[in-house]
C-alpha cells in the first residue's frame, strides 16, 4: 500500500466517524502530510497553500487554480488524487461545489475562510496525522541530518563579532541549499542569551556565548534543535546550569512513553527543574512537545490529557536562563529515533534518567 493510500484510508475512516462526505485540505501542514511530501505554497510566510486535496469516500482530488495546477501536478507526489482547476480569477471557496459534487454542507476543511466550509470536527491531527508511517520517518531522518549538519557547520563558522543577523543568515542559506525551508531561526549573543527566551536575531554581535536555534521544514516535516558555543573557557555556572538542563530534557525523553499523558510527561521535567534546583525556570518558557507538520502540535501544559503516541514525533525544548536543550525525536516502540543526533565530532554530556542513560549536547567551545 503507497503512503498516500494508506493515509486516504485513515482520512476515510475519518470522514465515517464524523459524518462527513468530505474534507478539504488547504493548509500546506495537511497537503504535505496526505500526499507524501508535496509542497502547495508560494508565500513562503503563509500556512495556506495555493493548492488543496479534496477528499471523499470513493474521490480524492487537487484542487488549484490555472496557474497552479499544472506545476503541482508534475511536480509534486499528487498521483493519487485526479487533478481539477478552475479560473484564476475565482476563489477557491467559489469552485469547490461544482469541483466536489455532493453535499457541500456536508464538508469540512482545515482552513474555512480559503474554502468557505465548516473546520474540521474532532481532533484531525490525532485521529489521521500524528502516527507517522515509514516513508516519513525515513525522510525525517535525512531532513534531521542535514538540519544538524547545517547547525554545526555554522557553529564552527562563526566568529568573534559576527552579528546575529549575520549567523541567520548563514543558517538560512545552507538550509535553503538544501531544500530546507527556516520556519524559526533564532539566536542570541551575550546578555541577550540571558534576557530572552525567544530571541529573534538583531545586530547584536558575538563577544562569547550564543544559542542558535533551528526549526526547518522538508516535505511538510519540521526537525527542531538549538545548540549552544562559547568562546573560550566556559564559566562553571554556566557549565552547571547547561548540565542542569540535560538532566530534565534526559527527564523528559525518559517519560516519553506510548500511552502516557503529555501533562505527566511535563511533570517529570518539572519534578527534575526542582531536583535541580531551578524550580521556577519551567515557568519562563514553554516546555515543547509533539510536532511533526507543525513547530509543535500543541505545547503541552500540566493539564494535557493527549497521550503519547507511537511513531509520533516529539520535540521537548527545556530552558534555564543562558542555556537551552532541544531535539527532535520520533517514538519508536520502547526506543526512541533521535532525527536531530549531534554528529561524532560534537562534544556530548552523558545524562542519566529513568534507569536510561542518554547522551546530551554539550556546549560547543571554540
Amino acid at each position: 500500500m503507497s503512503e498516500s493510500v494508506e493515509k486516504l484510508v485513515r482520512v476515510r475512516k475519518y470522514l465515517k466517524t464524523h459524518g462527513l462526505e468530505g474534507v478539504v485540505l488547504l493548509s500546506r501542514a495537511n497537503f504535505a502530510w496526505l500526499s507524501g511530501g508535496g509542497d502547495s505554497h508560494i508565500v513562503s510566510q503563509s500556512e495556506r497553500g495555493f493548492g488543496a486535496l479534496a477528499v471523499t469516500a470513493k474521490q480524492a482530488f487537487l484542487v488549484a487554480n490555472k496557474i497552479e495546477i499544472e506545476r503541482i501536478a508534475n511536480e509534486e507526489p499528487v498521483s493519487s488524487f485526479t487533478p481539477k482547476s478552475f479560473p484564476w480569477i475565482q476563489s477557491m471557496a467559489d469552485a469547490l461545489p461544482k469541483i466536489v459534487g455532493g453535499n457541500i454542507k456536508k464538508f469540512a476543511s482545515d482552513d474555512p475562510a480559503g474554502t468557505g466550509l465548516a473546520p474540521l470536527p474532532g481532533d484531525f491531527v490525532y485521529e489521521c496525522r500524528a502516527e507517522l508511517v515509514e516513508p516519513e520517518i525515513r525522510r525525517y531522518k535525512a531532513l534531521g541530518r542535514d538540519c544538524a549538519m547545517v547547525m554545526e557547520t555554522v557553529c564552527r563558522q562563526t566568529q568573534v563579532g559576527d552579528s546575529e543577523f549575520q549567523v541567520e543568515a548563514d543558517m538560512a542559506r545552507h538550509l535553503l541549499a538544501r531544500g530546507i525551508q527556516p520556519t524559526v531561526l533564532l539566536v542570541a549573543f551575550d546578555q541577550r542569551l540571558l534576557r530572552y527566551r525567544h530571541p529573534t536575531p538583531t545586530a547584536n554581535r558575538l563577544k562569547r556565548c550564543g544559542m542558535l536555534v533551528i526549526c526547518g521544514s522538508r516535505g511538510g516535516l519540521i526537525a527542531c534543535l538549538t545548540r549552544i558555543i562559547h568562546f573560550g573557557p566556559i564559566p562553571e555556572d554556566l557549565l552547571k546550569r547547561h548540565e542542569a538542563v540535560c538532566r530534565v530534557d534526559a527527564a523528559y525523553w525518559s517519560a516519553t512513553k506510548i500511552g502516557v499523558p503529555y501533562g505527566k510527561v511535563l511533570q517529570a521535567g518539572i519534578d527534575q527543574y526542582k531536583k535541580e534546583g531551578f524550580a521556577k525556570e519551567w515557568e519562563l518558557h514553554h516546555q515543547g512537545g509533539p510536532t511533526g507538520y507543525a513547530g509543535r502540535d500543541f505545547v503541552v501544559t500540566p493539564d494535557e490529557k493527549h497521550v503519547v503516541l507511537d511513531k509520533q514525533a516529539v520535540a521537548w525544548n527545556p530552558s534555564i536562563t543562558g542555556t537551552k536543550a532541544e531535539d527532535t525525536f520520533v517514538v519508536d516502540g520502547a526506543n526512541r529515533i533521535v532525527v536531530t543526533a549531534c554528529s561524532p565530532d560534537w562534544p556530548t554530556i552523558k545524562v542519566q534518567a529513568g534507569g536510561e542513560s542518554f547522551a546530551r549536547p554539550a556546549i560547543l567551545v571554540r
